[in-house]
């Protein structure tokens, strides 16, 4: 299965989880700048924040205290924490999950979700930065094992720069999962809910 096939199969999936917000595919985080970059993200879920000067920092403050949302995100949090704690020499800042949740106060989006497979290391930071940046919280979904380990090495080297004061980047609200741990959250959800 490629990514692309991987990503429409959780795009329907996560719209079901989060009945109610919209969930795009291939969401553009910006349009009408001729010069500026313009970040894709394979899956982001709203409210979106399009309109200067009018965040959407309240509606995500609630959405993370809603019990559904607040526990799919609570899961993946504790997956995250799971994938990157047995790392030796680890650089990586996990915050307390009630302040991972209201990292990202300005954020375009409510969830940032980039699936990850064989690309270059530095086509993966880019998706790593573009989600911590763009959503209230970033996912990473990593489609092997080499792309979980790329994932976590750069987290640490983003780590080790803030530890020894370079100019460096904040992705303490990024979370790292596989694929099928991700299609395992459906999967407990489902048998859950029926």
């Amino acid at each position: 299965m490629t990514t692309k096939e991987y990503q429409n199969i959780i795009h329907p999936l996560i719209q079901t989880k989060l009945e109610g917000l919209e969930v795009k595919n291939e969401w553009t985080a910006f349009t009408g700048y001729r010069n500026h970059y313009s970040p894709r993200v394979d899956i982001a879920v709203g409210p979106f924040s399009m309109v200067a000067g009018q965040n959407q920092t309240n509606d995500y403050n609630q959405l993370v205290a809603t019990e559904n949302i607040n526990l799919f995100i609570r899961k993946l949090y504790h997956i995250h924490i799971e994938n990157i704690g047995l790392e030796v020499n680890n650089e990586i800042t996990i915050p307390p999950f009630e302040e991972l949740i209201y990292k990202n106060q300005n954020a375009r989006c409510f969830l940032a979700i980039e699936i990850e497979n064989e690309n270059s290391k530095k086509h993966i930071m880019g998706s790593l930065i573009n989600a911590a940046s763009l959503g209230r919280i970033g996912i990473g979904v990593a489609y092997t094992e080499k792309t979980m380990r790329t994932f976590i090495r750069i987290m640490n080297y983003l780590g080790f720069l803030r530890r020894v004061e370079k100019n460096t980047y904040d992705t303490t609200n990024f979370l790292i999962i596989s694929k099928n741990q991700m299609q395992n959250i459906f999967t407990e959800i489902n048998d859950n809910n029926g």
